[in-house]
């Protein structure tokens, strides 16, 4: 910066300018006695000496009166000292005409003080008319001269056109002369000429040459402008000492920026130790000078006490000094202060209030926060336009935040249409300035193709950067891609890296999944403890999963101490926080009472709360409950509601127990054809007792139209997944060559597997088909064996056969005694065929003792199920009275059931008794029927008695 001198000259004759007090007085004498003679050269020396005081004591009006004398003789000193002291008002009334008056008059005698002055009165319009082309004129008369304060003065009305037509050379050799005579504010002006190459080939040697005379001088100006050169290296090595040196010499001269820079050096310790005290102080100095830039750092210093106490209230203070001059920055801060939780009152109003100041400046940051606050409604009605308007701003300056909110907002179309585009244009900005989280949002558009082609390339690289910078989110699903291998080849240890990455951040999803990884040994070595490790992580962090996960491996000792009750806490958080899979686990351990006391109401109410999330194994479960009544009362219809809900989610059992009910009726009114339906709903999911079952509907034509051959087709996928029923059941086709055509063979096969299980009806018929040598070679002794087995089981026809074989040692040892046993274990389930063995046995006591009664019960027992030797039996018993009371009615009874079903025996009774009259009225034409009967079944008494 250029400036121009300010003050007039003052010139005084040396004839008497030094000497000892002595030599004053006498002079004093001399001159007092010459001067009253009027002698003008002694009225001007006296004049001289009443004015400083020099061998008489100073008297300014005295002063004046001597130096009028000899001016109005024509003293050219005298008249200009005169025109000095009506310009300050010393020792006579302040007059500047009269000034320019006497100015004029030395001036015009070539004195170059006069002629500097009245230049300078020109120039200013001080005591006459203000006249630029006179100042002008008189300037180069004192220059012409030599003097110093002149040609500075003309130089700067050349260098800045001021008067004159401006000429920058002229002005150079005007500053140079004066310059090279000591004058300092030349020397500063050429150095700033040199330092700014105006007019003149930029020179920052020449002007740190200039700059540093006019400094060692004591030019505040120029030692700020050198002490910046040697900072910031301009035009010179970097020295932060001599910048130091001669920011302290200004500073201490009061100027405020150097005061601030070099607080900004003691602050940064750049240069010297850093010494936030010595910082502080110089802030001070240049702040209560209203530096704005050092009240803002004041204020910074006091909000964060670097130097000093913290103290907010100091710190407001200061932002406020500086914000109220206008400082954006200060405005900014000053607005942060007031926003959030910084030791003073939170008061939106004001923040908002100095973030628009700071804004309206161009304030990037301000821009952006002001943004947020009308994005969110922060102390303001929410203005999605007007967030939008600051968002651009802000953006446009680069400010990443900004750009990346602003791209948001364009990509959900909040307070501005839609445009993918251009959310994209921004996140770009964003990200290419290293904003993470725009880097992060870029990425996943490229994923996803949102406002540009998909790119997982792309992708990968921006999640790439963000991930690099920490951003959590980019971590994760960086690791995801490298996992799933998407846009890019699997590389199960980088998304293990991530993973890791992300987990060290305290990312539950991220820990959850490294649990994971290391349970399993994806892509890292297994290690259930890892695992363990990062599952209690994510599950203290309230991750669902892995506290389901985490309650699983203490439930199964997965790698780890078994611990039930660690599994049931982490369940319990689990199932808490709504996770199904967990209040179903939590369900099944209360069901079960698996490591906790046993309590069906708590079960019901855990597999409650997941089926009303779908859980369909809940679902399941609950209806099983509901169904059998355990711990809670039974409730069928919404056994069937949860089955029915299973069922519609594709649970197999469901739909499987869900047909048994529409197929028995119960519950539920009975629907053969849903029941088909949810058979083969399960059936198609391989469920193999829906298959049997449906293969069985088909069999018998129930619910759905015969067709022996899928009843073939869903036995034998029945049977191929091991169930013996249905295995029993194709063996029955095959063995009797329904809807397919018939193989003992493998008719023996299938009813070799399910007798394998320990299918009693299986092993019964495996049991024939060796006794009767039937598709295999016969083999008694394994027919008794597999008679045995189903035996065992309760199989009646079974118990009945082996009776059978023990009575009349059948592939095996007789034994009358094990064939009673037999017999009565089938009678004893109502097997007729045993009844009648059984009776026949105690009736004729063969290895047994005779039971009469016993034979009778067994005959009854028999008779009343339908067995026409039984009934027959019983009718001759009856007849004859053996073992019971005589009862020819009864005996007709039991003889016409007999007969009823074709026995020729019954039959030929029934004649006698109705041809005789006997217990019965006597029936000719019946008689002969009956004989007829009889006979054409070849019984030969019959046809005898018809031939009568």
């Amino acid at each position: 910066m250029k400036k121009i001198l300010s003050s007039i000259v003052k010139t005084l004759k040396k004839t008497l300018s030094s000497g000892e007090q002595k030599k004053y007085e006498k002079a004093f004498d001399i001159c007092t006695q010459e001067a009253m003679n009027g002698d003008s050269d002694a009225q001007f020396n006296l004049g001289h000496m009443y004015y400083n005081g020099e061998g008489i004591e100073q008297d300014k009006q005295k002063a004046v009166y001597w130096f009028t004398k000899a001016a109005e003789q024509g003293e050219s000193y005298a008249q200009n000292n005169l025109g000095n002291m009506y310009y300050n008002g010393e020792g006579i009334e302040q007059n500047k005409q009269k000034a320019v008056y006497w100015y004029t008059k030395a001036a015009e005698q070539g004195i170059s003080s006069a002629q500097y002055n009245l230049g300078f009165m020109y120039n200013n319009g001080e005591g006459i008319e203000q006249d630029k082309q006179k100042a002008v004129y008189w300037y180069t008369k004192a220059a012409e001269q030599d003097l110093i304060n002149a040609q500075y003065n003309l130089a700067l009305m050349y260098d800045e056109g001021d008067g004159v037509e401006r000429d920058i050379q002229k002005a150079i050799e005007l500053y140079a002369k004066s310059a090279e005579l000591g004058q300092s504010d030349a020397q500063y002006n050429l150095a700033v000429i040199y330092d700014e190459g105006d007019g003149v080939e930029q020179d920052k040697q020449k002007a740190i040459y200039w700059y540093t005379k006019a400094a060692e001088q004591g030019n505040p100006e120029a030692q700020y402008n050198l002490a910046v050169m040697h900072k910031y290296c301009e035009g010179i090595e970097q020295d932060r000492q001599k910048a130091l040196y001669w920011y302290t010499k200004v500073a201490e001269q009061g100027n405020p920026n150097a005061q601030y820079n070099l607080a900004v050096m003691y602050d940064e310790g750049d240069g010297i130790e850093q010494d936030k005290q010595r910082a502080v102080y110089w802030y001070t100095k240049a702040a209560e000078q209203d530096n704005p830039d050092a009240q803002n750092n004041l204020g910074f210093i006091y909000g964060h006490g670097e130097g000093v106490e913290p103290d907010n209230q100091k710190s407001v203070y200061w932002y406020t000094k500086a914000a109220e001059q206008g400082l954006s920055n200060a405005q900014f801060n000053l607005a942060l202060m007031y926003s959030g939780d910084h030791g003073i009152e939170q008061d939106k109003q004001k923040a908002l209030y100095w973030y628009a100041k700071s804004a309206k400046q161009g304030n990037s940051n301000a821009q952006y926060n002001l943004a947020v606050m009308y994005d969110e409604g922060d102390g303001i009605e929410q203005d999605k336009q007007r967030a939008v308007y600051w968002y651009t701003k802000a953006a446009e300056q680069d400010n990443p935040g900004a750009q990346n909110n602003l791209g948001f907002m364009y990509d959900n179309g909040e307070g501005i249409e839609q445009d993918k585009q251009k959310a994209v244009y921004w996140f770009t900005k964003a990200a290419e300035q290293g904003a993470s989280e725009a880097q992060f949002n870029l990425a996943i558009r490229y994923h996803k193709g949102e406002g540009v082609t998909p790119d997982n390339q792309k992708a990968i690289y921006w999640f790439t950067q963000a991930a690099e910078q920490g951003y959590l989110d980019a971590q994760f699903h960086l690791a995801l891609m490298y996992y799933y291998g998407e846009g890019i080849k699997i590389d199960k240890e980088k998304a293990a890296f991530w993973f890791i990455k992300a987990s060290e951040q305290d990312y539950p999803d991220a820990q959850s999944i490294l649990a994971y990884m290391y349970c399993n040994g994806d892509g890292v070595e297994m290690d259930k403890k890892k695992a363990e490790y990062w599952f209690t992580k994510a599950a203290g962090r309230s991750c669902l999963d892995a506290q389901l996960s985490l309650a699983n491996m203490y439930k199964y000792g997965d790698g780890i101490e078994q611990d039930k009750y660690k599994a049931f806490y982490w369940y319990e958080k689990s199932a808490k926080q709504g996770n199904p899979n967990a209040q179903y686990n939590l369900a099944v351990m209360y069901d079960e009472g698996d490591g906790i006391e046993q309590d069906k109401q708590k079960a019901v109410y855990w597999y409650t709360k997941a089926a009303e999330q779908g859980d369909l194994y809940a679902q399941y479960n609950l209806a099983a409950i509901y169904d059998e009544g355990e711990g809670i009362e039974q409730d069928k219809q919404k056994a069937l509601y949860w089955y029915t809900e299973a069922a519609e989610q594709g649970c197999s059992q469901a739909q499987y127990n869900l047909g048994n009910r529409y197929y028995s009726g119960e519950g539920i009114e009975q629907d053969k054809q849903k029941a088909v339906y949810w058979f083969t709903k399960a059936a198609e999911q391989d469920n193999p007792y829906a298959q049997n079952n449906l293969g069985f509907m088909y069999d018998n034509g129930e619910g759905i139209e015969q067709d022996k051959q899928k009843a073939v087709y869903w036995y034998t996928k029945a049977a191929e997944q091991g169930d013996s029923d249905a295995q029993h059941n194709l063996g029955f086709m095959y063995d009797n060559g329904g809807g397919i055509e018939q193989d003992k063979q493998k008719a023996v096969y299938w009813y070799a597997k399910a007798a394998e299980q320990d299918n009693p009806g299986a092993q019964y018929n495996l049991a024939v088909m060796y006794n009767n040598g039937e598709g295999i070679e016969q083999d008694k002794q394994k027919a008794v064996y597999w008679y045995t087995k189903a035996a065992e089981q309760g199989h009646s026809n079974a118990q009945n056969n082996l009776g059978f074989m023990y009575d009349n040692g059948g592939g095996i040892e007789q034994d009358k005694q094990k064939a009673v046993y037999w017999y009565t274990k089938a009678a004893e389930q109502g097997d007729l065929y045993a009844q009648y063995n059984l009776a026949a046995i105690y009736d004729e006591g063969e290895g047994i003792e005779q039971d009469k009664q016993k034979a009778l019960y067994w005959y009854t027992e028999a008779a009343e199920q339908g067995c026409s030797q039984a009934q027959y039996n019983l009718g001759n018993r009856y007849y004859s009275g053996e073992g019971i009371e005589q009862d020819k009615q009864k005996a007709v009874y039991w003889y016409t059931k007999a007969a009823e079903q074709n026995d020729p025996e019954a039959q030929y009774k029934l004649g006698i008794m109705y041809d005789k009259g006997d217990g019965v009225a006597q029936d000719k034409s019946l008689a002969k029927e009956y004989f007829k009967q009889s006979c054409d079944q070849r019984f030969e008494a019959a046809c005898e008695e018809l031939k009568k």
